[in-house]
């Protein structure tokens, strides 16, 4: 079946197709070869071709590169308007691969768009993914539509709720705050450590808090608008808060064994308030909250790490300490 004629303007937005899927700068396409892509049957003439690949030269909107080794010999064309390097292709998709929170379902639909952003023979070389050290375990699709959902509410300044929770030891999923539904003011979303966090102020207490979207449920827009604080301070937040140990600020003084700095830089960032002491230890100064997880954390290191401040909490690694001398004996 003789299929119609192309018009005009279809004709050049195929010229554009084909020299946007098989044309790079390494692959360059001469007019034969941009015109043998076209179907038999839609009968385009090569000299209707060479029209539109030399307007399509002069455009700038959808920018061709022409490459003539010297007079006489043919010219060769390419797409020369990519907005990504192909570095730059391989880096999206390691971050959607290191992101836990994307579904397997999910990368790999995302995964096709991004080779869409180059030439199909580029394309192939996109296949080498990471790989990660250990199970790949990916979580639903969920917290992907609650990040959407999150940045609507954020940027219209309208009011959100949610159900919060978490897993105990038999692992069952067990709401916080008896079921009841929290309501929020959110103020941001950080990603830190392999995690989002929603940063928004709590309604109930007037105080901003932040919250894993993973333990997020039923999370919906409401109609009411609100008003941020205008002295709210974002970074100052986080940079405290997101280290990440939360609870009431403290002014946390510790001193650790040297062969610890990058541990510590790695946590608490190369701006760090930290003091080489001589002695085969540095004094580490820092804000945290006052938390379960950072008694932990810091109890990790065993005897290379020595709480001098404040005394609430060498108190807490005083009465840890003895519970690990009680296990032992």
């Amino acid at each position: 079946m003789t299929r119609n004629p192309l018009t005009a303007r279809e004709r050049i937005l195929e010229v554009i197709r084909i020299l946007d899927a098989f044309s790079d700068e390494d692959e360059m396409l001469s007019i034969q070869d941009i015109h043998s892509y076209f179907h038999c049957d839609l009968q385009v003439g090569i000299a209707a071709v060479r029209d539109d690949v030399a307007a399509l030269e002069e455009s700038i909107v959808f920018p061709v590169t022409a490459v003539q080794e010297k007079n006489g010999m043919p010219k060769y064309y390419y797409y020369d308007g990519r907005p990504f390097e192909m570095y730059e292709l391989r880096l999206l998709m390691d971050a959607i691969i290191a992101a836990k929170f994307i579904s397997k379902q999910e990368t790999d639909r995302l995964f096709m768009k991004i080779r869409k952003l180059t030439s199909r023979r580029l394309a192939k070389q996109l296949r080498n993914e990471l790989k990660e050290a250990g199970p790949s375990v990916k979580e639903s699709g969920e917290i992907v539509e609650r990040v959407e959902l999150l940045h609507e509410a954020i940027n219209d300044k309208r009011v959100v709720t949610f159900q919060y929770g978490r897993y105990g030891t038999d692992l069952q999923f067990s709401f916080s705050n008896i079921g009841d539904y929290y309501q929020v003011h959110p103020l941001a979303l950080v990603w830190n450590n392999n995690r989002y966090y929603l940063v928004a102020l709590y309604n109930l207490e007037d105080e901003i808090r932040q919250y894993r979207l993973d333990r997020m449920r039923n999370v919906r827009i409401l109609d009411g608008h609100y008003v941020p604080d205008a002295y709210f301070n974002l970074h100052e937040y986080t940079s405290n808060m997101f280290h990440i140990f939360d609870g009431d600020f403290i002014s946390l003084e510790a001193k650790f064994a040297n062969p610890l700095i990058n541990t510590v830089i790695d946590r608490f960032g190369a701006d760090a308030n930290i003091n080489d002491q001589q002695d085969g230890t540095f004094l580490l100064k820092v804000k945290v909250g006052m938390s379960e997880s950072l008694i932990r954390w810091l109890f990790r290191w065993g005897g290379d790490v020595k709480v001098i401040h404040p005394e609430e909490l060498v108190s807490r690694m005083i009465e840890e300490a003895q519970k690990v001398i009680e296990q032992y004996q």
